[in-house]
């Protein structure tokens, strides 16, 4: 009896002992739920809920919706189709979704989508986005966004791109290049509308289903010209209707072609580096001479590194340097005009000029008068220069002084004049505290009325008084800075024709003045160069 009680208490102490965890005993692991990731662009993540696309989730917090994404499963999706043409948003404001008609801007938490094969993001505002995880894209849509960069060099698995630049783009939300060396399953290319002067395609000779490039500048600057090369062996393979905006390197002619950058440059050793660049490598070494002219002189005013640049053989651009050269005298902005010499073992592109400002840091007043209107026309609304829909002699008449400078340039407390509020000391208008006119812009001041417009993105002010009283005859033009010197003075008498026009300079900010229906086809441009464009 005792030999079986024994043996039951020692079950019991075994049992005991070994239900007991130390130090030296592994618990069971727990199992961690995966932390959710906040989808800061809710258009981005509404629309992917809509989609039931898995591991999009929202919450409300407070009186705002958010939403998250779960990494785990995420990364199996294949496909997000999120584009924001009219017929999709009309989908979206059926559904009633909050943001349909909010266009997606942030892409934060793209990169956690690692199996996304096709993506689609059509008439989107995203510009920037981040691929480079997305090892396993294939399609790759997203016409009419605002990306500048795009890198797609971890993302070989590529066959399609298309992206046509948007018309509300800014410059620098264009391409002007990309690389598509890794892309070497890359079969259809469609970038149409960019900066692309050319492009690299030597790594992608399987491209055998669309190639557009149209609308691209080219090499000669014209979007309209197909003159962007490509390699012989893709143009050849594309029907005619698929290979757009390109030629085939095989029947090109070698042809040098030169540009800038920048424009302006102080004379305080400012440089501009002068680019010669050629629409196609060659064999041999080409050289291309320059031609300099201007008001400026050459080794007196600037200096050149060379006067002619040479791009080696198989490359397709080199550079010289511009430099200012500083000096004390008062001369006013000075101008270097740049033009295509003699070409050895290539041709010379037509057209190949430009000019380069250098920019006296000696002036201490940059302004000028580049455009002024005394006499709008009394015809209907032919003469509604402020664009309110109301002509009025007294609001419409204006003013537009160009800042010709690199540099902001404060007006604060300048003060305009005709000749009657000259004799009694009583300005017209006087300009408000902390304006100041951007480098190359211009501020343009109406005798009153409600502008209406975009002016270029010129400022725009309206006289203090209601009225800047410009006479068509017998009348001068008086502006003074905020110290009382004049610093512009225009006479209106040789110009008192009754012009029902403004008188703009020809060219802007360095002609002289014309009747502004001379330059072009509308009788004023506040705000913007005579031909509407902005300065």
């Amino acid at each position: 009896m005792n030999k079986f009680l024994n043996l039951f208490l020692f079950g019991i102490i075994l049992l005991a002992f070994n239900s007991c965890s130390t130090d030296d005993v592994e618990g069971e692991i727990p199992i961690e739920e995966t932390e959710l990731v906040e989808i800061p662009d809710k258009a981005f993540g509404e629309y992917m809920l809509f989609q039931e696309i898995p591991g999009i989730s929202s919450e409300i917090e407070g009186n705002e919706t958010k939403y998250y994404l779960d990494p785990d499963e995420v990364n199996v999706v294949s496909e997000l189709s999120l584009s924001k043409t009219s017929s999709n948003v009309q989908t979206l404001v059926d559904a009633g979704l909050a943001t349909a008609e909010t266009k997606i801007t942030d892409l934060t938490g793209i990169e956690y989508f690692l199996g996304l094969q096709h993506l689609v993001l059509t008439s989107n505002d995203v510009e920037e986005i981040d691929l480079s995880n997305l090892v396993a894209l294939e399609e790759l849509e997203i016409n009419f966004n605002l990306i500048g960069n795009l890198d797609v060099t971890n993302n070989p698995e590529l066959t399609l791109i298309r992206y046509k630049g948007s018309a509300s783009a800014d410059e620098n939300q264009l391409l002007s290049s990309i690389d598509l060396s890794n892309n070497t399953e890359l079969r259809h290319l469609y970038l149409p509308n960019h900066n692309f002067t050319s492009i690299n395609l030597s790594n992608n000779l399987q491209i055998d289903e669309m190639l557009d490039m149209s609308g691209n500048p080219g090499p000669d600057g014209d979007p309209d010209t197909p003159d962007i090369v490509v390699p012989a062996a893709i143009y050849d393979q594309l029907a005619p209707e698929n290979r757009l905006g390109v030629i085939s390197d095989a029947s090109v002619e070698v042809t040098a072609f030169i540009a800038a950058s920048p424009m302006t440059i102080s004379e305080d050793g400012g440089v501009s580096t002068i680019t010669a660049s050629l629409n196609v490598a060659t064999n041999q070494n080409v050289t291309i001479n320059l031609n300099f002219a201007g008001t400026a002189t050459l080794d007196t005013d600037y200096s050149v590194s060379s006067q002619s640049v040479t791009i080696p053989s198989g490359e397709t651009e080199a550079t010289i340097d511009l430099t200012a050269t500083q000096d004390s005298d008062i001369e006013g902005n000075e101008t270097v005009e740049v033009n295509l010499g003699a070409v050895t073992n290539a041709i010379a592109a037509e057209n190949q000029e430009f000019t380069i400002n250098l920019e006296d840091d000696d002036i201490e007043n940059p302004l000028i008068l580049n455009e002024i209107l005394y006499d709008p026309s009394n015809d209907n609304l032919d003469g509604d220069a402020n664009g309110d829909g109301t002509y009025a002699q007294n609001e419409d008449e204006f003013i537009e002084i160009y800042n010709n400078s690199s540099s902001p340039f404060d007006v604060s407390g300048y003060k305009i004049f005709d000749t009657e509020a000259l004799d009694a000391d009583t300005p017209r208008h006087v300009i408000p505290n902390g304006t100041v006119i951007p480098a190359n812009s211009a501020i343009v001041i109406f005798g009153g009325g409600t502008p209406t417009g975009s002016f270029g993105g010129a400022i725009v002010q309206t006289s203090t008084t209601g009225d800047l009283n410009l006479n068509n005859s017998g009348d001068v033009l008086t502006i003074q800075d905020a110290e009382g010197t004049v610093v512009i003075s225009f006479d209106i008498e040789p110009l008192s024709n009754n012009p029902n026009e403004s008188y703009t300079r020809n060219p802007d900010i360095t002609g002289d003045f014309e009747q502004h229906g001379g330059v072009s086809a509308t009788l004023f441009s506040p705000g913007t160069k005579t031909d509407g464009t902005s300065f």
